[in-house]
């Protein structure tokens, strides 16, 4: 077949036939699209309705006339450009493109299909001048939002604009738009097929004139490059038409006279115009001759053209008070005008988050099967809904505020900025909802709370002092996209996607001259360390911090110098293992973050970080102090019920239980857990940890039965845990709680059952607990197994002060007493205590204190009971040095030290510890806590000493002890004191 010539039509060939021969069953087609009808013609391309048969709407069609061109391949470049150029706008004041394509040799461009009227055809109809000024005020938003896009329009007129039913106004037809940044050198190469850089490419030669002449600014017509400037000068002169009924320059019969637009000489409007003379005087300033002479922006003369100071007057209290007005509603600056200057901002998240978006994002979620899923969307959407109406009502605020004069371009320039970063984080945060597989639903509810805060774009004392954009608009273009992109590398980094995120970072620094803006390149870098960070390679994440740490420093770019300088040091205390390194440089990390103190997410942050920092070099003292200080910092403020706030309240309840403060650490871990279940679901995947501590907690409070309560439904359910880790954590602990309560059997179980869960999380405690759980049970070749396997993990050579080797020998000496090689286990027990002889660190006495209580109760056993005392001692100025009165650790040396007494006859040494045990037991602990009722029971004994009949008190005591211990199931021990009963009647 031969190809067509350039004048050959086919699609209006197609349509005449159908003319001719209306029975015709078979529709015309554009490729997928069933066309309707003409719309118009234009002098490059005809416009069709059409019918798109998959989503069931009306569109609109733009395919070129080739019969009136004489270049088709120029032309097929111009009209893919402008789908382009439309394609990377998302605006509400601009047509929206779906999709370009070609059939045959046609190229053609999808779009939205408006019904209404051209600018020209509605301002031929009597209009009152300030609606013709809102309408247009709406069109120079589009051009504002093109030239932020770094695109100039270049043929602007009132028949490229739309007005739809609903009083929208809409800018099309950018088949002229080109990048700011574009040379217009000699014609390209035919571009290649799925070319993505057509706006890049110069499609006329220098000196070409392309745009309607009656509407051109001098410098396009001389042919040289077209700027934001030359499309104000088009706007003013449209303007001017609608407003005055006449262009601006008197023509010559044949177009506007050249000479009258260098010269600046202006048709005065008439004498009888209700237009104010403000109005005029902002149209004659942005139809200056010389581009620098207009203004400097759309949004600088669409200031000046909303500037109503008798409307103000009149209208502004009505105005403050529909400033937070969202879902439709515009707000109005005078008379009863349904063209609003500022249309609510709403519009503008089209597509990222509307009830079309909320409707895919639950069908997503829902099919990925997880049981999680309703409940977290009934979690997540309506904080996507907050935080996307109150983007809207900040959008229309800034806009309201820009336009009474009551804030400055610059600060404006700097609001949007950034509320278009959090527009980015919230289109990147429902993407990955709308994505997600089921294995990371639970991260979906975290990702929305971890949003960033809208209100820091509120903040004008720190937007004031951030830094400023670059000072070339398009330099300023495309750093704010790129700046866009970090926000969503953000989001990629909160829901594990280490790997697109990086890939998103990667592509920003890949832009030489936009990262030759340092804050920009700062940014980028500290992005890039996060991610590294995140996926475990600490050594990259290194180098990046310190990129991002230099560059920040340089150009003053305190945030980023702030929230680097405390990752880097965390890096190097905890991740690389440098405590010294790290708390080296934490004053250096400390006066970089004092100067951000005003901003609650990074100061909070850094006192995160700095209480690790303090930790890494066991001063828990100073950490507890700037942990806590980060949780009231962030309740104050109303952030605590986040999942950061969280993370922090729950690592103030860790400290406090680390140094053995389990009832002051109860409640915080308590709180954390419920804001948790409120803010992220109680079948969220971090619950399960939240959950193992706290049972450990119960457990060190004395209440195994309690902690077991907690955990009991989560090893039930243990394969509904998305995590092995998770897994074998949960069965582990459960193993460490049964084995502290002497169920020996269902520890090894769990334990057991936890290496099978995941055995390359299994490590060197479990190890240790699996030791000892065998070696109850009798079984030495088990135990001499998970011996091995503990010391197999730790990959550096172990000394005596070293504490894995002290917990090790501690673990071992009673795996050792439990097979009954009692001496062995001292010896054992005697080489731990020998290193901490010089300990001044509260966890070392603790540990010391621990192995010396161990050695006391075995050296008892055997017989020696002055060196049982003396350990015994030893382990009680510890405790009592170190941990708080009610702590169970002080109440346990209290019992071995009262039973040591009963075996030495030393009744009332006997009576007074096992007295102060129960005491302590009694306060915390449940009442049927099996050491409870051995110091019930030790005491009974001790009050009745060598009588034959107990005193009533005594009994008292040792009938609570049985109870306890039948309700523990201990065999031994109830025959031992029913026994006792017996004889003292």
């Amino acid at each position: 077949m031969a190809r067509p010539e350039p004048q050959d039509d086919p699609l209006g060939k197609a349509l005449m036939r159908r003319a001719l021969f209306p029975r015709r069953n078979q529709p015309v087609r554009i490729g997928r699209y069933t066309v309707l009808k003409l719309l118009g013609e234009g002098g490059m391309g005809v416009v069709y309705a059409c019918f798109d048969d998959q989503l069931d709407r009306k569109i609109a069609v733009k395919i070129l006339h080739l019969a009136r061109v004489r270049d088709p391949e120029l032309s097929r470049a111009r009209l893919m450009r402008e789908a382009q150029a439309m394609a990377r706008l998302s605006h509400p004041n601009i047509v929206t493109a779906f999709e370009v394509g070609q059939t045959g040799e046609q190229v053609y461009v999808a779009m939205e299909f408006i019904r209404g009227l051209t600018l020209d055809a509605w301002c031929a109809q009597p209009r009152k001048w300030r609606e013709v000024v809102a309408a247009f005020v709406q069109a120079g938003r589009g051009l504002e939002a093109a030239h932020r896009a770094g695109l100039v329009h270049r043929d602007f007129k009132p028949q490229n604009v739309m007005i739809d039913e609903d009083g929208r106004v809409k800018v099309l037809d950018f088949g002229l738009a080109r990048g700011q940044d574009s040379a217009e050198e000699a014609p390209p190469e035919p571009p290649p097929e799925n070319s993505g850089a057509l706006l890049q490419r110069a499609l006329t030669r220098t000196g070409v004139m392309l745009g309607t002449p009656a509407y051109m600014p001098p410098e396009q017509r001389a042919g040289l490059p077209a700027s934001a400037a030359s499309d104000q000068f088009s706007f003013c002169a449209a303007l001017y038409q609608c407003l005055y009924g006449g262009l601006p320059f008197a023509t010559d019969g044949f177009g506007v006279r050249i000479e009258d637009v260098l010269a600046g000489n202006i048709i005065p409007p008439p004498s009888r115009s209700p237009v104010p003379s403000r109005v005029f005087k902002a149209l004659r300033r942005g139809l200056m001759a010389a581009p620098a002479d207009r203004f400097a922006s759309m949004t600088e003369l669409l200031v000046v053209l909303q500037r109503d100071p008798a409307a103000i007057y009149r209208r502004v209290g009505a105005l403050l008070g529909t400033a937070a007005v969202a879902g439709g509603v515009g707000i109005y600056f005078a008379g009863g005008s349904t063209l609003a200057p500022c249309p609510d901002a709403h519009a503008e998240l089209a597509g990222i988050w509307d009830e079309d978006r909320a409707g895919v994002v639950r069908e997503a979620v829902r099919a990925t099967g997880s049981p999680r899923a309703d409940e977290v969307l009934d979690l997540a959407l309506p904080e996507v809904e907050r935080y996307a109406d109150e983007w809207t009502r900040m959008r229309n605020e800034a806009c309201v505020a820009h336009a009474l004069g009551q804030q400055s371009a610059q600060l404006f320039d700097q609001r949007t900025s950034c509320l278009d970063q959090r527009r980015a984080s919230l289109a990147a945060t429902v993407d990955a909802i709308g994505a997600a597989e089921a294995e990371k639903i639970d991260e979906l509810r975290a990702a929305v709370g971890r949003l960033p805060p809208l209100d820091s774009c509120a903040d004008f004392t720190a937007l004031t002092a951030a830094m400023p954009p670059p000072s070339d608009p398009l330099l300023r273009v495309r750093v704010q996209k790129h700046r866009e992109a970090l926000a969503r590398a953000q989001v990629y980094e909160h829901t594990g996607q280490k790997d697109r995120g990086l890939e998103i970072v990667g592509e920003v620094l890949a832009d030489a001259e936009a990262v030759a803006y340092e804050p920009l390149q700062a940014e980028a870098y500290l992005r890039r360390g996060s991610l590294e960070m995140q996926g475990g390679d600490s050594a990259a994440a290194e180098k990046s911090f310190d990129a991002a740490l230099w560059a920040a420093l340089a150009t003053g770019h305190g945030p980023v110098a702030a929230q680097t300088s405390s990752r880097r040091g965390f890096l190097h205390a905890v991740r690389l293992q440098r405590p010294a390194q790290a708390l080296a440089d934490l004053p250096f990390i400390t006066a970089l973050n004092r100067r951000v103190q005003h901003d609650v997410e990074l100061y909070s942050e850094y006192l995160n970080y700095a209480g690790a920092i303090h930790l890494s070099g066991d001063d828990w003292a100073e950490a507890l102090k700037l942990s806590e200080q980060a949780v009231a910092l962030r309740e104050q403020h109303g952030r605590l019920a986040t999942p950061q706030g969280i993370g922090m309240l729950f690592n103030v309840g860790l400290i406090h239980r680390e140094e053995g403060r389990y009832e002051q650490a109860h409640p915080i871990l308590l709180r954390a857990i419920a804001l948790s279940d409120e803010i992220l679901g109680r079948q969220q995947a971090e619950r399960t940890l939240f959950e193992v501590v706290l049972a450990l907690n119960y457990q060190n409070l004395g209440r195994p039965r309690a902690a077991l309560e907690v955990l009991r439904p989560v090893v039930r359910d243990i394969d509904g845990i998305a995590s092995k880790e998770y897994r074998k954590l949960a069965l582990a602990v459960a193993g460490m709680i049964e084995l502290a309560d002497e169920d020996a059997a269902a520890a090894r179980r769990d334990l057991e059952a936890a290496r099978r869960a995941s055995p390359e999380h299994f490590n060197f405690l479990y190890w240790l607990e699996l030791m000892r759980a065998t070696a109850i049970e009798g079984d030495a070749a088990a135990m001499q197994a998970a011996h091995d396997a503990a010391l197999a993990l730790v990959a550096r050579p172990l000394d005596l002060h070293d504490f894995y080797y002290q917990d090790f020998l501690l673990a071992h000496g009673r795996a050792l007493a439990s097979l009954g090689r009692t001496r062995e286990a001292i010896e054992a027990l005697e080489t731990a205590k020998g290193a901490l002889v010089e300990a001044t660190a509260a966890r070392d006495i603790r540990r010391r204190a621990a192995i010396a209580l161990e050695l006391g109760k075995r050296r008892a056993r055997l017989g020696e009971l002055d060196l049982a005392e003396q350990a015994l001692q030893a382990a009680r100025q510890d405790y009592d040095q170190v941990l708080s009165p009610r702590n169970l650790e002080r109440a346990d040396v209290r019992l071995a030290l009262g039973e040591l007494a009963l075996q030495r006859g030393n009744f009332a040494t006997a009576s007074h510890w096992s007295a102060e045990a129960a005491s302590i037991y009694g306060a915390v602990a449940e009442p049927d806590y099996t050491p409870l009722a051995r110091a019930r029971f030790a005491s009974a004994r001790a009050a009745t000493g060598t009588a034959d009949s107990a005193p009533p008190a005594a009994r008292e005591a040792a009938e609570q002890a049985l109870s306890a211990l039948r309700a523990r199931s201990r065999a031994d021990e109830v025959r031992a004191v029913e026994s006792w009963l017996a004889e003292h009647r």
